[in-house]
Order: C-alpha cells, then structure tokens, then sequence
C-alpha cells in the first residue's frame, strides 16, 4: 500500500474513529475485497484485532465462505468467531424487508461478540463508493440533512449498544484503490454474487445510477457526494446543538409514562427546528428514527401547533402525541387522564351545580366520588359560599379528607402527591371564603366531604370554553 493510502487509513482509524493502538477492534468480515481489506490493514498495524463471519442463510456458497474466512485467520493466529441466522424466517415472523432483517440480525451478532469479548469498537468495511450509494439512496427516498450525512466515521447504534462505537476505518478511502491494492499483493477473498443482483436498489445505484453520473454529468460524482456528506454532517452538529438547547429551553421533563414540554416554546421555534426536536424527542422515547417519516413531522408539527386541549393521537407503533393546554406529550400509552396539572392561564373556569338528594342515594353519590376524580362532590351545606378558582397562596393550608381533620401545608401535600414542581405556582385549586376546598383530581377538603347526613350537594367540574356538559352524563 502508498504512504499517502497507508497514511489516510492511519489518521482514519486513530482520528476520525477515535481509536488508541492498543483497543481491540472486532472486524465484521464476509470474505468480500473490501471486508478482507480492512482486516489485512489492521493485522499489518499490529492493531489487536478479532474476525467476525455472518452466515444469514441466504446463499448456498455461505457456509465455504465462512469456512475461508476461518481459515485465513487460523493461519495469522486472529480469533475468529462464527455466526449463522435464518434471515428469511426472522424478515417473515418480525413483516420486514430480507435486508432489514440481514442488518439487524448481523449487527445483533457483531455487538455481542464484541461485548463478550471487551472489544472497543465494532469496525465495518464501508469505503468511499459505499458512501457515495447511500447518500444517492436517501436522496431518491427524500431525505433531509440527516440522511444527507451519510455514514459518519464513528458513531453508536444504541439499538445495540450504548457502549460499543460503530466506526468505519475506510470512508475516504475508493473502490478503485482498494481493488488496485488487492491486486498488487495478490489479496484473496471471495465475491459475492448477490452483489449484482439487480433486485437491490443499492445494486442497480452501484452498477447503472453512479456509472451513468459519472459518465454523463461528473467524473468525481463519488468525491462530491462524499464532500457534501461532510459538509451535512457539519450542519447536523451545530443543529443537534441548538436542538439540544431548544428542548432544554422549552422545560423538557421525563415522565412515567413517556416525556412532556412546553408547547408555547416548541411553537416560537422555526419550522425546521420543531421537526428536528420531535425526531430527537421521538428517538428519545425510544423510536427508530429510520421509521419516522417526513409525514409523521407534519401531523405531530401540526397537532402542537393547532391542536386543542386535551387531544391525543396515535403517531407511531407504540408512541401517542398528546396536547395539555400549555404541554405537549409522548406518552407510550393512550390511557391518560382527561386532564393533569389544570392551570390558571389555560383558562379553566368552574361548573357548579347543587342538588338535594335522599339519604338512600348517598351512598351512590360517595361511590362516584371515590370513582370520578376529575369531580368534586361536596356537602353543599358546609360551602361557605359560591366557590371561585385560584391558584395557590404562600404558606396557605389545606385539610384534606381523609385524614381526620388534619391540615397540612398545602405545598407538603403537592409535593406527597408527587406533583411536578413546574406547575405548583399556577396550578388551579377551588376554593370558597373559608380557604381551599378541592385540588382538581387529587382531594377535596375534609370541611366539605360527604358525610351520613348530607342531603344537598354540589357538584363542582372544570371546564374550558370549548367544553359542553350534559348532567346526565353526571349521572
């Protein structure tokens, strides 16, 4: 190999992959040129290095590959380990695509083995061509500056690993030199048929599309997708930077059931930025980004941008988009209150309505109390006057029922209730002259609950202006 080739595969693998000299480097290998390539380069390094060989069981001349693999690293004395998946089955049982399936299962076996065996990187042979295919694949499906990145040096999949990097030693190295190379030493590997299989996008791009670019409109079509590559990836840094930011900025919080932020921040972004914070919010939620198209943005943008309160949505398998007044939600379940956390500035206003009733039916009206969280049923009696909403004064007490007349701070209450400290200030409570007499969905007070000898009561509901009532569904 040239100085200068040696040289961009040297700062390759100890710059761009971040590798130190002594970090053992598990090789996923075919028995391809390219694979078998890299594989050599790293043993002549005298980089600590395993061989890893996939059988996915779609090719008859599979398993003599893998034996050829095997046998060029006994005679080097490189540990080698072998692996074999029915790919077919697993694309049929999981309703995926046969080199989906291929993908995953081969990086399911290569991030293992490297885990078991306390590799530091997973290293794939992907070169300059490769990268120049699969920007042209994401281009022809509508990619945006993401897809335009391409493959990057070093990266992680965290499907896999959070651990374990992915690097990609051979990124600015082409084809051509890798070929002119093998045959200058004589290098052996095996071809793979499937590679002219015209079937494959990926194939009919390497042997029509790029053959045609380059002929036709640009000779250095290969260097150019790759300097453009670079300078997305540029831009995705600094926009996955002020994304960061922005989702920081908009008082994005973790919850039980999924993750919540402001939807007045997320709508002072521009449009472009509310896409790239939804596809990290998504990815956080645990969402493969491959899945989440440039529709899924439109129908999510637009709910946090137009949608009313209390609106939830399906979005993605698993994942439901939600809007609260002044929250926006990814919950991984539909089931969620009708309401959490009301604020004053959403404005609430309160439903009121008394009602006599005989002893016999009290314990029908307790039992729908206890049920009904998002109601207040009172003793009507014990009001003091026509109950108004508020929020919450300094240093102010409450008695909740249930605990025996009591009364605690109700800043103490809140937080045993596990309420989020973001919403105390402005958090709606109804209240008569004589203080507190319901926190919406958690307590009313002990001075107002029924009891054996109420026979007027009334019955307090939120409501927003776009809400109608029936007292029937009271009933």
């Amino acid at each position: 190999m040239s100085d200068e080739l040696s040289f961009r595969f040297f700062t390759s693998l100890y710059t761009d992959c971040r590798m130190q000299d002594d970090d053992r480097i598990l090789v996923g290998v075919s028995g391809g040129i390219d694979s078998m390539f890299l594989l050599s380069q790293l043993y002549e390094l005298e980089q600590p290095v395993m061989a890893a060989v996939f059988n996915h069981g779609l090719r008859l001349e599979a398993e003599e590959e893998c034996d050829f693999v095997e046998s060029f690293c006994s005679e080097r004395e490189i540990p080698c380990v072998r692996g074999k998946a029915d790919v077919r089955s697993y694309a049929a049982a999981k309703n995926m695509g046969i080199e989906a399936a291929a993908r995953e299962l081969r990086y399911q076996f290569l991030f293992k083995t490297a885990s078991e065996n306390e590799c530091k990187a997973v290293a794939t042979a992907h070169h300059e061509n490769d990268q120049a295919e699969t920007i042209l694949m994401h281009i022809l499906r509508g990619a945006g500056i993401d897809g335009l990145c391409g493959m990057r040096p070093y990266s992680f999949l965290k499907e896999y690993s959070e651990s374990i990097p992915l690097i990609r030693p051979l990124l600015n190295i082409s084809r051509e030199e890798i070929e002119k190379y093998a045959a200058e030493i004589d290098m052996p590997y095996r071809e793979d048929r499937s590679n002219d299989d015209p079937s494959y996008l990926r194939n009919r791009i390497r042997k029509e599309l790029l053959p045609q670019l380059k002929a036709d409109y640009n000779p250095q079509i290969v260097s150019s997708l790759c300097r453009l590559a670079k300078s997305a990836a540029a831009d995705k840094e600094l926009l996955d930077g002020a994304c960061e930011d922005a989702i920081r900025y908009a008082s994005f919080y973790l919850l039980d059931e999924g993750c919540e932020w402001s939807r007045k921040t997320y709508k002072s972004y521009a449009i472009g930025m509310r896409y790239r914070m939804l596809r990290e919010l998504f990815s956080r939620m645990g969402a493969d980004l491959s899945e989440i198209g440039y529709h899924h943005l439109i129908v999510a943008d637009h709910l946090l941008m137009k949608g009313r309160y209390n609106q939830t949505i399906p979005l993605l398998d698993g994942l439901w988009l939600r809007c609260e007044g002044d929250r926006a939600m990814i919950l991984t379940t539909p089931d969620v209150p009708q309401w959490r956390y009301p604020q004053l500035s959403q404005g609430w206003s309160l439903y009121c309505e008394t009602r006599h009733i005989q002893s016999k039916d009290l314990p029908e009206w307790k039992e729908k109390a206890k049920n009904h969280p998002e109601w207040a049923i009172l003793d009507a009696n014990q009001v003091a006057d026509y109950p108004i909403l508020r929020t919450i004064r300094p240093g102010e007490r409450f008695e909740p029922y249930g605990m025996g007349g009591k009364s605690q701070k109700l800043s103490d209450f809140l937080v045993n209730n596990k309420i989020p400290v973001q919403y105390r200030d402005d958090l709606v409570v109804a209240a008569d002259s004589g203080g507190i007499i319901w926190v919406p969905g958690l307590r009313v007070s002990n001075r107002c609950a029924l009891y054996d000898g109420t026979h007027r009561i009334m019955i307090l509901k939120l409501k927003k202006c776009d809400d109608t009532y029936d007292e029937l569904s009271l009933e």
